[in-house]
């Protein structure tokens, strides 16, 4: 661990501001909706459920085995690399291959952002949700200063920013259009689908900075802004629950 980051988590605690990174969020919450024996899909599934810095492949394996099958289902060719999956379905959420009523458990993480027609994807969910079942979802949330910012960042300024920050690659950089990304959006558009909101969570992340030193340091002060005013509802990501 170097000088800055030291400097950050010491930071941190002197501000009582909780660094857990929104992934370790997600982790938390998610295996509360994996029961056994549920049929499970998730929706735009890439290679993986979470990273494994977020939740361990042998945690992740464990979680899948209470499970009847985890269907994954993309258009990205990433998802030939994910290790967890019963089967391998190439599509969009919106025009899902299955029958009425095949899922316990639908999942998507960091996928509502890219979006376009949020009705007709709730519906498509819906339709292939059993009753009872559930959509859990983790996604930015656009009341946060930098999701807002991003969002009107033109897409080849914004590829060069992600690399300096988080090292992600180009072809794992998708558009964005944050058309479900406030909680009064998600309730909104739940309802109108037919979907019970469950619980809508605001949560914090571990700041985006922490590659540029004394920025990341800094980063600190906005992070305890965000989760300090309005209840916390400038806090960087949203976890959903949506019932059938």
């Amino acid at each position: 661990m170097d000088f800055w980051q030291r400097g950050k988590l010491a930071l941190a605690r002197f501000l009582r501001l909780d660094l857990t990174h929104a992934q370790r969020h997600y982790a938390a919450f998610l295996p509360t909706f994996v029961k056994p024996g549920a049929r499970w899909l998730e929706v735009g599934c890439g290679r993986c459920i979470l990273p494994d810095w977020a939740l361990p492949e042998a945690e992740q394996r464990s979680l899948v085995s209470r499970c009847a099958c985890l269907t994954g289902i993309d258009v990205d060719g990433a998802i030939r690399e994910h290790p967890l999956l019963t089967a391998k379905v190439m599509g969009l959420a919106g025009w899902l291959p299955f029958r009425e009523e095949s899922f316990d458990l639908v999942t998507a993480n960091m996928v509502v952002e890219h979006v376009t027609d949020c009705p007709a994807f709730l519906s498509d969910i819906f339709r292939v949700l059993k009753p009872g079942g559930r959509l859990v979802f983790h996604t930015p949330n656009y009341r946060h200063y930098l999701v807002y910012i991003a969002s009107w960042v033109p897409e080849a300024i914004k590829g060069r920013v992600v690399w300096l920050l988080e090292r992600r690659r180009e072809e794992d950089r998708f558009v964005t259009h944050y058309r479900m990304n406030t909680v009064a959006d998600i309730r909104r558009l739940a309802q109108d689908a037919g979907f019970t909101v469950e619980e809508v969570r605001v949560v914090g992340t571990s700041g985006s900075f922490e590659r540029l030193g004394p920025v990341g340091v800094l980063e600190c002060f906005v992070l305890k802004a965000c989760s300090s005013f309005g209840g916390g509802q400038f806090n960087s990501n949203l976890l959903c629950a949506l019932r059938k």
